[in-house]
């Protein structure tokens, strides 16, 4: 079989190193599969470690409310289904927090047992808030 004066063939095999086309586009095609099928998976490890962060700082903000309320020499009040916003608290973007039970902290910084609902616009939980010292406990 004759080939053409353009293709013909080396004779040193060494000089034949590369990769053929077909053979990168398989490659590619592998890893494009690969990507297609852990890229979902990734995004959602993301996502959760974002949310814990999130949760924990909301946590941690709550907890404050006895040390504002000592601060301030005044009690701190949330009546149910109001949304708990006291001055010096910031909760993350996105993320609401309401009284789902009254909420209520002395002016000496004791917290009574109460339950909040923690919304992030997908996922709502609700958590207790336990005397004295407002510690969160989240639920679900």
């Amino acid at each position: 079989m004759r080939i053409s004066g353009s293709c013909h063939r080396r004779a040193d095999p060494a000089a034949n190193r590369g990769f053929s086309l077909l053979e990168l586009l398989v490659v590619l095609a592998i890893v494009s599969i690969m990507v297609a099928l852990v890229a979902p998976r990734l995004a959602g490890t993301v996502r959760a470690i974002t949310t814990s962060g999130d949760r924990i700082e909301i946590a941690r903000q709550i907890g404050r409310l006895p040390l504002l309320a000592r601060a301030s020499g005044h009690p701190i009040t949330i009546e149910a289904d109001q949304p708990v916003q006291v001055e010096g608290i910031v909760f993350p973007e996105g993320w609401t927090v309401s009284a789902v039970t009254a909420l209520r902290v002395a002016a000496n910084g004791f917290c009574r047992s109460a339950q909040i609902r923690v919304d992030d616009g997908s996922l709502g939980e609700t958590w207790s808030i336990s005397a004295p010292d407002c510690t969160v406990a989240h639920e679900s």
